[in-house]
C-alpha cells in the first residue's frame, strides 16, 4: 500500500458517503452462471486514523503489512481514511466515530462484519481471513458446483438429521439435476471457527446443528427458502440457484459473499 489514496480508495470514499446495497441478481440468468467466472467480490478493511498519534502510526504500519500479505490470498482490500484531512472530515459526517483509530471490515453488500477499536494489530484482523473451516470450504467449492455446509458435530442436537438431510439432498441434486453438491461438516464450537460463524451472520455458535447452502467461489445463501422439510429446502435452493428464470419458481435468491483466504 502506498502513502496516498489509490483510485480504488476514492471509489470506496464515495461509497462511504452514501453506502449502496449490492445489486440484485437478474432474474433471467442463474446464480451458478453469474458466479462461475466472475471474481469473488472483495471485502474492505478500512482504517480511520490520525497519522500524528502513536496508535495511528502503529495502525498504519500494521495495515501496510497486512495488505501485501492477505490481498493476494483473500477477497479483501486494505484501505485507510486520514481523518485529519478535509476529505476525511467529510467522510466522518456519515460515520458514528468519535475515537481513533478504528477499523471496519466491510462486506461487498455493505454489511459491517467487524468494528475493531483501538490500535490495529495483526491478531485483530487475521482470524477473519482464514481458518481450517474456511480453507476446507474453498477446496470443496473448487470440486463441486455447491456445498452443503453443516455446522455441527457428533452428539450435537440435530446433527445426525442435518447431515443426513444434506447427504440426501446432494443425491437428489445429482440424480434430478445432474449437479454435483458436496457436503462439509464444521464444528461450530471450535474457537478457530468463530469468525466463520460471524461471517454467516450468526450471533453465536449454534446450539443445534444447522446447514447452509454455499456455492460459486465463496457465497452462502443466508435467506430463508420455504419448503416442507430440510431435504426439500436444500434441494430446492440448488434448483433456484441453477434456474435461469428464478422468478418462475416464485423466489429469487442470491448469495452473501464470504471472506475466504488461504
Amino acid at each position: 500500500m502506498t502513502g496516498r489514496l489509490r483510485p480504488t480508495i476514492w471509489i470506496l470514499a464515495a461509497a462511504l458517503l452514501a453506502p449502496l446495497a449490492g445489486p440484485a441478481a437478474a432474474c433471467s440468468i442463474s446464480q451458478f452462471d453469474l458466479t462461475k467466472k466472475e471474481p469473488l467480490p472483495r471485502y474492505s478493511v478500512v482504517l480511520f486514523f490520525e497519522p500524528n498519534t502513536p496508535d495511528g502510526k502503529a495502525s498504519m504500519e500494521t495495515l501496510n503489512l497486512l495488505g501485501p500479505k492477505w490481498g493476494p490470498r483473500a477477497n479483501v482490500d486494505f484501505q485507510y481514511v486520514d481523518v485529519t484531512t478535509e476529505h476525511g472530515k467529510k467522510i466522518l459526517r456519515y460515520w458514528p466515530i468519535d475515537k481513533f483509530p478504528v477499523t471496519f471490515i466491510l462486506s461487498p453488500s455493505d454489511y459491517a462484519l467487524a468494528r475493531l477499536e483501538g490500535r490495529l494489530t495483526p491478531d485483530k484482523v487475521e482470524p477473519y481471513m482464514t481458518s481450517p473451516g474456511k480453507a476446507a470450504l474453498l477446496q470443496a467449492l473448487k470440486k463441486n458446483q455447491a456445498v452443503y455446509l453443516v455446522l455441527g458435530k457428533k452428539g450435537m442436537k440435530g446433527y445426525r438429521e442435518m447431515l443426513k438431510a444434506a447427504e440426501d439432498a446432494a443425491k437428489v441434486a445429482k440424480t434430478a439435476m445432474k449437479i454435483d453438491v458436496g457436503t462439509l461438516t464444521i464444528n461450530p464450537a471450535d474457537p478457530g471457527e468463530v469468525k466463520l460463524i460471524e461471517n454467516l451472520r450468526l450471533k453465536a455458535p449454534p446450539k443445534e446443528a444447522q446447514v447452509f447452502v454455499t456455492f460459486g467461489k465463496g457465497r452462502a445463501v443466508l435467506q430463508e427458502v420455504g419448503a416442507e422439510n430440510t431435504v426439500d429446502r436444500l434441494a430446492f435452493t440448488i434448483q433456484l440457484l441453477a434456474t435461469a428464470d428464478q422468478c418462475s419458481l416464485g423466489q429469487e435468491i442470491r448469495g452473501e459473499t464470504l471472506l475466504l483466504g488461504k
